[in-house]
């Protein structure tokens, strides 16, 4: 009988071909996963910028409101301003604007509807914009809310 010569397939080559495919997959695996995380962080940052310009556009326009219970009470002919805000005296890095607007309510000349818009920040496209609405009489030193918060 005649010996049959095999050939060998390179085993100990294919066991590193394939430690290779499996390093390649979990580097891409763990690629995505990482990808997964920094987008979920950068989105819950983003979420939590905007809640606090929220805030402090509604702290905004409630110091709107103060503003123009005290004008009105030194002035009753008070008609409401744009009070520019800067960075500096909100101790941060943006400035906002306050639009205070005063009307007589026809039915009651002593009662005045005062709506407030405030903007934080100013300056930027993603600002945050808040509106109130309060009668404030002018006999009365608090306002009578109508509830119309936005």
């Amino acid at each position: 009988m005649r010996a049959v010569a095999r050939e060998k397939t390179g085993g100990a080559h294919d066991r590193r071909g394939a430690a290779l495919v499996v390093a390649i997959v979990c580097t891409v695996l763990v690629t995505l996963m990482l990808g997964t995380v920094l987008k979920i962080s950068i989105t819950r940052n983003r979420n939590i910028r905007h809640h606090e310009r929220a805030l402090q556009a509604a702290w905004l326009a409630e110091a709107g409101l103060e503003r123009a219970r005290g004008q009105l009470a030194a002035q009753p002919d008070y008609a409401g301003e744009t009070w520019n805000i800067d960075a500096d005296s909100l101790e941060g890095t943006h400035g906002a604007v306050v639009t205070i607007t005063v009307a007589v309510v026809k039915e009651n000349p002593q009662a005045r509807t005062v709506d407030v818009q405030a903007d934080y920040p100013a300056e930027l496209p993603q600002r945050v914009r808040t509106s109130k609405r309060v009668i404030m009489n002018l006999t009365e030193s608090s306002p009578a809310e109508t509830g119309d918060d936005t």
